[in-house]
């Protein structure tokens, strides 16, 4: 049987940008919105909350109905939760502050559900360290097992390609027209953050200033 891989991102994590380029490199889809690749089998499959699935993708959990585990490489994408919570609740949901922060529990669910897979090879990777980010984004793709040296490539062309796409998908959200956090509302998100990951909220979130 062929391994299966799995991509785990929270809305608004830069998976589309990785997603652009593994279909670039590798020739094979991915699930999500058509970018590259129309058809044919995709590479890995994607969560953006490990306890449902989506119509874009063959997700279905974590586990067979065995107990073990599905997936033989998985990655997490984090992204400051701040932002991933304002840009995608704030700015495109349209949500109130209350009901998105109870939605906004798929974020550490993910981040422990992660971290208890045993048998899987992991991989985390920060939305800072890949986003238009050469050596980043390329640390991602061999995880999967992608041999950049196939293709040719001009990366400046990548960025605007996958901006381009992303623009006519999407269309965009000026961080001049983003909605801020109240000082209170950021210490409700930190507050969650922590009590559900415990000593897990550090090593994976310890590089963000949340508390500030």
């Amino acid at each position: 049987m062929a391994a299966r891989f799995l991509v785990i991102s929270f809305q608004r994590s830069g998976l589309n940008w990785l997603r652009h380029c593994t279909e670039y490199f590798s020739g094979i889809r991915t699930p999500g919105r058509p970018q590259l690749i129309e058809s044919g089998p995709v590479l890995f499959d994607r969560a953006h909350d490990v306890r449902r699935g989506t119509i874009r993708t063959d997700y279905a959990g974590l586990y067979d109905s065995n107990g073990a585990e599905i997936y033989q490489r998985v990655a997490v994408l984090l992204r400051d939760p701040l932002d991933c919570f304002t840009s995608h609740y704030l700015g495109r949901a349209d949500m109130n502050f209350k009901k998105a922060l109870g939605k906004f529990t798929a974020y550490s669910v993910n981040i422990l559900e992660f971290d208890r897979l045993v048998q899987a090879r992991k991989g985390v990777f920060y939305f800072e360290d890949f986003v238009n980010d050469e050596t980043g984004t390329f640390e991602f793709l061999r995880f999967f097992g992608i041999d950049i040296a196939n293709r040719d490539y001009d990366f400046a062309a990548l960025i605007a390609a996958s901006r381009e796409w992303y623009r006519g998908t999407h269309g965009l959200f000026g961080k001049r027209e983003r909605p801020q956090l109240k000082r209170r509302q950021r210490a409700a998100i930190c507050e969650m953050l922590r009590q559900q990951l415990g000593d897990r909220f550090e090593q994976y979130l310890g590089r963000y200033s949340l508390d500030g």
